[in-house]
Order: C-alpha cells, then structure tokens, then sequence
C-alpha cells in the first residue's frame, strides 16, 4: 500500500460496498418473483388474504399499508373476486390493484399496497359504491367523443348512474375539453388528468359526483384529515414528516428554517393531540415556534416567521467550516483500498498545528510568486 493520501470514499462507502451485492441478489430474487407466472382464483375473499395467496404463489412478500386499509370501504374486512391465469404477477397485480383504488410500488425486498392518488384525494373511508366508481375509471375503455359522445355520457352509461356529473369548481373552457378528448380512446381517470394537466387542478370522486378543484384547495381538504399524535421530546422534523404522510400533502422546508430555531425546540418538541387535524396541529407548531405553514398548489412551504428570523438570528448561524481534511488510505476487504478523510477536531493537537504550519509556508510561497515543493 502507498502512503500517498488520495481522497476517494469516505468510511460509508466501506459499507455500502459489502451490503450491495446482497441487496443486488435480494433485488434479482423479487423482479424473478414478479416476472413467474401465477394462477389463482378466489370469490369473496378478505382483501388480507389475496395478498396471502399471491405470496405463497409466487413468493413475493407484500406489505398492505394501513393507509390503504383506512380508505376502503370496510376495511380489512373488504372483499373481492380475483380470477389470475397464465399471467405473470407483474402484469396481473395493476388491474386487480385499479380495481379498488389500489396501487403498489417496491420497497426493498417487499412489495407495498398503497392507495391510489385518486383515493387518497377523497381524504376519508370510500364508500362500497365510490369505490366501484374509481375502479371503472381506472380500468375501463372510453371511446372517442366523436364516436361515442361527450365523457360524461359515456361515463353515466359505464356507471349505470344517470345522476351522475361532472361538478366543476375552476374556471374551464371548449379547450380544455379539446385537449382532454386527444387521450380517448382511454380511461375515464386519464380523461380526468388529461383535463386538469398542467391547469394546477385536480379531481376526485363524491358520491354520485366527480369534482374538479384546484390544488391548493385540494392541499386544504387534505389538511383537514384527523389524527391522533403523542410526541415527547422527539425531532421536530421528524414531527413535520409524519404529518405530511398523515395527511398525503408535501412538507418543503426553505433552507435552513429549522436552524432559526433554539436547539431544544429543533430535536426535544412535544406535541399530543387526539383526533385534531392536521391543520390544527401545524397550527399548535406554529404558535409554539413561530414557523409559518403557506399552502401552495404544490403542498405546504415551510419559512420562518419575521418575529423567527429577528429573534432566531444567533441560532442561524452556522458553524465555520474547517480549514483542511486529512486523507489516507487503509485497506478493506479483498484487498480493496478504502481512503478515509478526518475533520480536524479529529486529530492530535500537535498534528493539527504541524498541518497548519506547512499550509501557512505553502500559501506564502504562493503569494511570493515561488512554485511550491511538490508534497509526497
């Protein structure tokens, strides 16, 4: 080994280098899994108990988020008729899945059902018949307008819903309609996406209605969702996090806002609340550190307050970056060579002032306009 220094990895990538190939082979193991064929059929069956038929068919592990479970119409006890055959598990899992408002995504070596955007949107339990709804939406074939009419109606008749409309709360036009219709054929839910693409709109469904709003409204009713939550001295951003899942709106933090904060509040923030809302919650936040929650079409932007930022300004300052690192180079595993960098504060005084020394000699030579001794 050279004792020359090279700055190459830091210690993580020690780690990273010998859990890779087993999160690589566990990775392999779930697509193959996905990719086999299964066969199964089950009527009426807990929505638990598919996801437990399908492990033992193909051997992928699925994990049924409680998300997906609050927004079903019965919950755990929901039920479904599942009919799989001469399909691979990757191919079959979405229609089953948009058929009740489902989705799944992979999560390491697991596969996590999760409810669709379009569900979440309803921000409560989705009733037996809305369910129905989306699911169509999701998986049945619209016609061209020209061919077949104007959405609504095509939608009425797949629903068998004479009653049901359409229930605009933005402002839209012909062209809307016109830019909505070049996706047809298709789905009613990419009809709808289509609609509200690139308008700040969204949708979901009510009832015996679809509604069309715009996203910062949306950000509002999301807001609204109820929960219950005991934090004792807990990271204040952890805090932040899980109200942004709770309630399925995005948390963006401005720079550096969290450092306005004394350290006591940032990591040791108590917060305990029952069945309040989300809004309710940053609200309590608010008061208490004086971080102001602006709603956005994108979700909620985390900045400080004017009074924060006067009074916070001797806990906004950061901490003054060290001078230099020291490299070296140690050797891992198999022979691989692992080059390492330390902060100053990690190394002996009387190291640190000889580093200092030859950097102090090196810079007035610089500025003598001499070349410098080339370092070994």
């Amino acid at each position: 080994m050279t004792s020359r220094t090279r700055i190459v990895a830091t210690l993580l990538a020690l780690v990273a280098a010998v859990a890779a190939p087993s999160l690589g082979k566990s990775q392999a193991n779930l697509q193959q899994s996905l990719d086999r064929q299964v066969e199964l059929e089950l009527d009426n069956a807990r929505i638990g108990d598919l996801f437990e038929s399908l492990q033992q068919a193909a051997g992928v592990e699925f994990v049924l988020d409680r998300k997906a479970l609050d927004a079903l119409p019965y919950g755990e006890e929901t039920r479904l008729d599942v009919k799989i055959k001469n399909i691979t598990l990757r191919k079959a899992l979405s229609p089953i899945l948009a058929r009740q408002g489902l989705r799944w995504t992979v999560e390491g070596e697991k596969v996590r059902i999760l409810p669709s955007e379009a569900l979440a949107r309803m921000c409560r339990r989705a009733t037996f018949e809305e369910l129905d709804t989306l699911g169509k939406l999701h998986t049945v074939q619209l016609k061209a307008t020209s061919e077949a009419g104007p959405v609504i109606q095509q939608l009425r008749k797949l629903q068998g819903q004479d009653d049901l409309k359409l229930l605009m709360h933005v402002e839209s036009d012909a062209k809307d309609h016109s830019r909505a219709d070049r996706v047809l054929p298709g789905t009613g839910a990419r009809w709808l996406d289509m609609f509200c693409h690139s308008k700040n709109w969204t949708w979901y469904v009510w009832g015996d209605r679809i509604i069309v709003l715009d996203k910062a409204t949306q950000v509002r009713r999301q807001l609204e969702k109820q929960v219950t939550v005991s934090y004792q001295n807990a990271e204040l951003v952890k805090i932040l996090l899980d109200l942004s899942q709770a309630s399925g709106v995005r948390l963006s933090l401005t720079p550096g806002v969290i450092n306005y904060l004394p350290e006591a509040q940032r990591t040791n923030f108590n917060l305990t609340m029952g069945d309040a809302s989300v809004e309710q919650a940053l609200q309590v936040i608010s008061g208490a550190t004086g971080l102001e929650f602006a709603k956005t079409a994108d979700g909620v932007l985390v900045q400080a307050s004017e009074q924060l930022k006067a009074k916070g300004q001797g806990f906004h300052k950061r901490p003054p970056r060290p001078r230099f690192f020291v490299r070296f180079e140690v050797e891992g595993p198999e022979g691989a060579d692992i080059e390492v960098f330390m902060r100053p504060d990690e190394l002996p005084e009387d190291v640190v002032k000889m580093i200092e020394k030859a950097t102090d000699e090196f810079v007035a030579k610089l500025r003598s306009g001499q070349a410098p001794d080339k370092q070994q």
